[in-house]
């Protein structure tokens, strides 16, 4: 099974420096990656590869590593780089700095320290780099489920293309486990054995408790009614939530339309916000309540997005027609799903994507231009 959470590393060897004196301390490890190049493959070779962290390993900081060093930054400006070299003086050290490095370590080098130093920086650049996106019911049976696993499996192949992303879905409905049911992955690890103490809670206890679907997303899903009004509930779901931030690239949260306690906490620190709602006023009426909760958390600025799921074609027009909506919404960005009964029925009830039961569906088709104007990336938020 692939790891989410390996750490792929390039290792870059100046010229006066030994290859094996930095790569044996990852030998046999199964949680680093590393490809190893030489100085003189740098201008060639890195921009056509891609990694968590850069270690390059120099001798005194002369004009020929400086440049290494160069040649990096002009390929991976933005990469935590970890720099490696002998006693360096003060002004050496503010040529290193210049270079936005993370850390600089001391030849010969600890090889738990260097792991540790890794892990910090890896930690501090997902933190800026991963996102989140709710993905939230204005009201029950909406269909913010199988938005969310959708929106998830198609995310898998259309964002990040320079690095297949690691996806997530993460089921805060802890009442139901209802994403688990749909897609058959009924999770029964018992989340109260950790509840009294949610310290716990990190990289590898999240890689525990992670099922992996066969198309390549991880699913976080537990019917776990008591976590409501559990104690510690509320810190146990907020460190979950960090430590699976952390191990993917996208996490799309399912948000139940009850409230919770870690509610409002979660909102404010998601990057996209997609309300799921049907097309009737009490409907509309409980989605205009969420976008506002949304916008008074984050700011006016903040875009929020509406899907009216379970569309159906008339001839006639629709009861409440876009004019009507335009009105209710205000400048809120509004779009349709179809709805297909029997698609959605038999994937339902055998544990599928909608895409397995009918690879071009309607739903999926609409859903894929949506996924399209949000911002997934950094890049197209910008």
């Amino acid at each position: 099974m692939e790891n989410s959470s390996n750490v792929d590393i390039i290792l870059i060897n100046a010229d006066q420096t030994d290859p094996l004196d930095v790569a044996q301390h990852f030998q046999g490890s199964s949680r680093f990656v590393l490809n190893r190049f030489k100085a003189s493959e740098v201008h060639e070779r890195l921009a056509d590869h891609h990694a968590d962290l850069i270690i390059v390993d120099l001798k005194v900081l002369e004009a020929d590593e400086i440049q290494i060093l160069t040649s990096v930054r002009a390929q991976h400006a933005e990469t935590p780089l970890i720099v490696l070299t002998e006693e360096v003086g003060a002004d050496q050290m503010r040529r290193l700095l210049k270079f936005n490095i993370h850390d600089w370590l001391k030849k010969p080098v600890d090889g738990e320290e260097l792991k540790r130093t890794i892990q910090t920086a890896v930690r501090s650049s997902k933190i800026n780099n991963n996102r989140v996106h709710a993905v939230i019911s204005a009201v029950g049976g909406a269909g913010a489920t199988t938005t969310a696993i959708a929106m998830a499996d198609m995310a898998l192949n259309s964002v990040m293309r320079k690095k297949k992303p690691s996806i997530a879905v993460f089921d805060l409905d802890f009442s139901t486990g209802n994403c688990g049911l749909v897609l058959n992955m009924v999770n029964e690890f018992q989340l109260g054995s950790v509840a009294s103490s949610p310290r716990r809670v990190d990289s590898e206890f999240v890689r525990a408790i992670q099922k992996r679907h066969e198309r390549g997303f991880y699913v976080y899903s537990f019917k776990h009614p008591e976590l409501n009004t559990e104690l510690n509930g509320y810190e146990l779901v907020l460190r979950m939530l960090d430590a699976v931030n952390m191990e993917h690239d996208h996490t799309f949260l399912d948000i139940p339309y009850y409230e919770t306690e870690w509610k409002d906490d979660v909102l404010t620190g998601v990057n996209t916000c997609t309300v799921v709602t049907e097309l009737n006023l009490p409907a509309i009426k409980h989605t205009i309540d969420v976008v506002d909760r949304v916008k008074k958390l984050r700011g006016e600025d903040f875009p929020v997005r509406v899907i009216i799921n379970k569309r159906v074609s008339s001839l006639f027009g629709q009861r409440i027609g876009a004019n009507k909506l335009r009105e209710l919404f205000g400048d809120t960005e509004f779009s349709y799903l179809p709805y297909d009964a029997d698609v959605v029925g038999e994937a339902l009830d055998r544990g599928l994507l909608l895409s397995e039961v009918k690879k071009r569906n309607a739903i999926d088709k609409k859903l894929s231009k949506y996924l399209q104007s949000i911002e997934l990336t950094e890049e197209a938020a910008a």
